[in-house]
C-alpha cells in the first residue's frame, strides 16, 4: 500500500515536523523536500479542493479528527487521488496536525465473486450508456464496456477497475467528472450535469451525466454509481436549430419583416422584435 505520514505544526507559518519515507513513492518527493520547505504540501493540493485545505490547515480545533478525500499533484505533474486521515492536538504555539496519506487505488477491495452475476456482467458489456460504480475514494469498481470509448488507456472495461478518472482521462475531463462526485459524497441525492466528452479519435460529444450515492443500511455513503447517456446528436440538433433561428432572424431583420404567432386554444401571442418595432411598440 502506498502511504505516508506527515506531522505539521499549525502556527502563523506552517512548519513540517516529520515526514515518513513513504512520501517519495506516494508523491515523488523526498522527505527533506517538505522538511526544508522547498515543497509545500498545501500547494500540492488541487485548486478545486481548497475548501478541504482551508479546513485542514485552519487553527480551528473543533473538528479534531476525521477523513477527507483529496487530490494531490505529484512531482511529475500528475494528479493522485488520496484518502487522508487527520487528527489535531493542541500545543503551546498552536495545533499539531497529523496526516496519514493513502493512495486511493491501494485501498480498493475486490468484491466477492457472487456479486458478479452473469446478468450484471451482460449489462456492463452491452449497455449503450456509460455505467460505472466507484468506491468512497473515487476508484472504479465496475464499468460498462461503452465507457472504454472515451478512455485512451483502456481497451476492455476491466482495464478501468482500480483506476481513478485521473488515470484514464485527461486532467481537464477528470476535473469535470470529479466535481459531481464531490457533490454526491457531500450528501446530494443525485448530482446531474450535461458534460463534454472526448472520444479516442478526438471527436467531442456530450452526455447527460447523473451520479447517485451508494449507502449502507446505517445511511453511510460507501460509494456511488453513475449513468451517463450520450446526447451528442440531440445537442447537435439543438445547436443546428439555434443556428437556423439566428439566420432567420437576421434575414427577417434585413428584409424589414416580422412574424407573430397565436396559440388559438390559450390566446397566447408571441411576436418577433421586428414585428413590434414595425408597429411602433
Amino acid at each position: 500500500m502506498l502511504a505516508a505520514k506527515i506531522r505539521l505544526e499549525l502556527t502563523d507559518h506552517v512548519q513540517v515536523l516529520s515526514v515518513s519515507d513513504g512520501i517519495e513513492a506516494l508523491l515523488g518527493f523526498k522527505p527533506d523536500d517538505f522538511l526544508s520547505g522547498r515543497v509545500s504540501l498545501r500547494e500540492r493540493i488541487h485548486p478545486h479542493d481548497q475548501d478541504i485545505a482551508d479546513s485542514l490547515f485552519s487553527g480551528d480545533s473543533r473538528q479534531d479528527a476525521g477523513t477527507f478525500n483529496i487530490r494531490l499533484r505529484q512531482a511529475d505533474g500528475r494528479i493522485r487521488c488520496i484518502r487522508t486521515d487527520f487528527s489535531k492536538e493542541s500545543c503551546p504555539d498552536g495545533l499539531i496536525l497529523e496526516l496519514l496519506l493513502q493512495d486511493a487505488k491501494s485501498l480498493r477491495q475486490a468484491p466477492g465473486d457472487q456479486t458478479m452475476m452473469a446478468t450484471f456482467r451482460a449489462m456492463l458489456e452491452n449497455a449503450d450508456d456509460y455505467i460505472y460504480f466507484k468506491d468512497r475514494n473515487h476508484v472504479f469498481i465496475w464499468a460498462s464496456q461503452s465507457s472504454v470509448s472515451i478512455s485512451d488507456s483502456a481497451e476492455h472495461w476491466t482495464d478501468l477497475i482500480g483506476q481513478t478518472d485521473y488515470d484514464v482521462f485527461s486532467e481537464e475531463y477528470a476535473d469535470i467528472y470529479y466535481r459531481l462526485e464531490k457533490q454526491v459524497f457531500a450528501g446530494t441525492p443525485v448530482a446531474r450535469e450535461i458534460q463534454e466528452t472526448l472520444s479516442k479519435d478526438g471527436r467531442k460529444g456530450w452526455v447527460d451525466n447523473r451520479k447517485y450515492p451508494i449507502r449502507e443500511d446505517n445511511g453511510e455513503i460507501i460509494g456511488l454509481f453513475g449513468i451517463a447517456r450520450d446526447i451528442t446528436e440531440q445537442k447537435r440538433s439543438e445547436e443546428k436549430l439555434l443556428e437556423n433561428e439566428e439566420r432567420l432572424r437576421l434575414a427577417l431583420s434585413a428584409a424589414n419583416q416580422g412574424w407573430f404567432d397565436v396559440e388559438l386554444k390559450t390566446g397566447a401571442v408571441t411576436v418577433s422584435p421586428e414585428y413590434a418595432r414595425m408597429l411602433g411598440y
